[in-house]
């Protein structure tokens, strides 16, 4: 029955929404009863102030006992209302229906009704067990006496008090009960189509990212579900759309570097394999054949090695696994060796190499992956830049970092491609001949990023392209204010 999310929430909407209608009619229909006494109280308290002023003439005029029994039996009020007589010591002198006389009631004359009258009331049990409310009030206190009245003894001095059943006040509320349970039958059936359609708005939701994810499941990966406003629910259908997002581009990005690696592996499998049969077959007779198809296969065999140990150290990089260390290093003295190290082969380019260093602070980092940082990016710059171009290294602070840019002339990366230049393998111009594999940007984007830096790329057909490294400053500039180099 309640095998659903939305059965389960309606279910508990409703039994909320019960509950409440419940606790709440209880502490009305209690109230209600209070009322109820009270109001009863009230209406006596209202009408044995006349009936004990009539008394008290009838009284003061000198009529007997049995002749204001008498008029108590034809005044008493229509309904349950009584009309007692009482002396000093609670008997019932006389009563409108003749049952309690002769009766010592336990009436108590100190409940007070009212602060600014004399009347008082209670409750009291008869002879047969019957439980009254009574409203009481000295005759003689209900009206002044008149100059012609004659006096009247303080021993026939009575009160009156106006009866009702207890049970019958008691009960009042209860006729009320069929028009409440009607109105709650009412209000829950509206608050059960209410819990209903607010289950299905929290709901639909969730279907919708459950089918998605069950269509991920199944690899279909280009998901996207609605989201509307900014509760729970949609917070979470926007979680699911960032995750579709990541699982499709990691789907992707696998799918590419199978691709990738297979397309780079295929080439110097393929020679290797062609020179080693070769070899076998006895198509290589000189040994000047035998040397060249020598070369040829440790050629080939030392791209593969180089691929695989990029590999290894990309795959090392992303999953943390490469414990960087944290030491003062001299930048500007690293850049100088990462140039130097370039100079020969800009030269076999025909390319100049410039370094252009401001005064630099000191950068905690590890000096073996900065290095391949920057040598990786000169590397890249070289392989790009046309002959007779130009390749500049500059470094400088900018408040609490440090900017390194390696800029090369004659190249461009469109803009739709500049945020793919980090991707493993990615290469913009692949008919362009290159030694390398496409992973050495991949390796910088990880080794800043792990530094706690940042690394982007900037192209334009009239200037060429911009690497900018940004890594965090440690300490004060150490090194001579400015220092060039200018090597073609």
């Amino acid at each position: 029955m309640f095998g659903s999310l939305r059965a389960k929430l309606t279910a508990a909407f409703a039994l909320v929404i019960f509950l409440s209608l419940f606790f709440a009619g209880t502490a009305f229909a209690f109230l209600l009863r209070e009322y109820q006494a009270r109001l009863a109280l009230e209406q006596l308290a209202d009408l044995v102030v006349p009936v004990a002023q009539q008394l008290a003439v009838l009284q003061r005029a000198g009529y007997d006992q049995g002749q204001i029994a008498s008029y108590l039996e034809e005044q008493a009020p229509e309904g349950a209302v009584r009309i007692l007589l009482l002396d000093s010591r609670g008997a019932v002198v006389a009563d409108s229906e003749s049952k309690l006389v002769g009766q010592t009631l336990d009436i108590q004359r100190s409940q007070r009704l009212r602060a600014n009258q004399a009347t008082y009331w209670g409750t009291f049990s008869a002879q047969n067990g019957q439980d009254f409310l009574y409203v009481g009030l000295d005759v003689g206190t209900a009206a002044r006496p008149r100059a012609t009245d004659r006096p009247v003894p303080r021993a026939a001095a009575l009160d009156v008090a106006l009866v009702v059943p207890a049970a019958s006040v008691q009960s009042n509320w209860l006729r009320l009960i069929p028009t409440f349970l009607f109105a709650a039958g009412i209000s829950l059936a509206i608050s059960i189509v209410a819990a209903a359609i607010l289950a299905r708005s929290i709901v639909q939701p969730i279907d919708r990212v459950t089918a998605a994810s069950e269509a991920m499941a199944r690899g279909d990966y280009d998901q996207n579900i609605e989201v509307r406003g900014q509760d729970e629910v949609a917070r979470l259908g926007a979680s699911f759309n960032r995750m579709a997002r990541e699982v499709a581009n990691s789907n992707r990005t696998m799918r590419d570097f199978l691709a990738n690696v297979s397309h780079e592996l295929k080439t110097p499998l393929t020679s290797i394999q062609g020179f080693s049969q070769a070899m076998v077959d006895g198509a290589l007779r000189t040994p000047a054949d035998y040397a060249e198809a020598g070369q040829i296969i440790s050629e080939e065999t030392t791209r593969m090695r180089r691929l695989v140990d990029d590999l290894l150290q990309l795959s090392r990089l992303e999953s943390g696994q490469v414990a960087m260390e944290r030491r003062p290093l001299d930048l500007g003295g690293m850049l100088r060796s990462s140039v130097r190290r370039a100079e020969r082969a800009a030269q076999e380019r025909e390319v100049s190499l410039d370094l252009d260093l401001l005064a630099l602070p000191t950068v905690q980092g590890d000096e073996h992956w900065l290095e391949e940082v920057f040598g990786n990016l000169i590397d890249n710059a070289l392989q790009h830049t046309p002959p007779s171009g130009r390749v500049t290294v500059r470094a400088r602070p900018a408040g609490a970092r440090v900017i390194v840019e390696v800029h090369n002339t004659g190249s461009h990366i469109p803009p739709e491609e500049l945020p793919r230049v980090f991707e493993r393998f990615y290469q913009v111009d692949r008919s362009r001949a290159s030694k390398g594999a496409g992973l050495g940007l991949a390796i910088v984007r990880e080794v800043v990023m792990a530094h706690g830096g940042e690394v982007e790329a900037n192209s334009s057909p009239s200037d060429g392209t911009t690497f900018v490294v940004r890594l965090p400053a440690k300490g004060t500039p150490s090194l001579e204010p400015l220092a060039r180099a200018s090597r073609a």
